[in-house]
């Protein structure tokens, strides 16, 4: 699975500054369970910005400061079981 790194502005949304991080298949899925949390907000995803794991460590959010000096709010792992009977 890849992380999917999801970040937020200084108001409107549903954290002030920081990111949350989704474990996820692919960016789609990644997406999809982010909306299940956090819904659209007047047709847009209600975030800033959408980075892969590897975009994201390019960024100075990465860094000591964070992004307006928080950091990770919340992280969300999709799993899956297969039961054979």
């Amino acid at each position: 699975m890849a992380k999917f790194i999801f970040t937020y502005g200084s108001e409107g949304q549903p954290f002030v500054g920081g990111w949350t991080e989704i474990q996820a298949d692919d960016e789609d899925q990644a997406i999809a369970a982010f909306q299940i949390f956090h819904p659209n907000k007047d047709g847009f995803l209600n975030c800033c910005s959408v980075y892969t794991e590897d975009e994201f460590k390019r960024t100075r959010m990465a860094g000591p400061k964070g992004n307006l000096g928080r950091f990770c709010h919340e992280t969300i792992t999709l799993q899956r079981s297969v039961i054979e009977n």
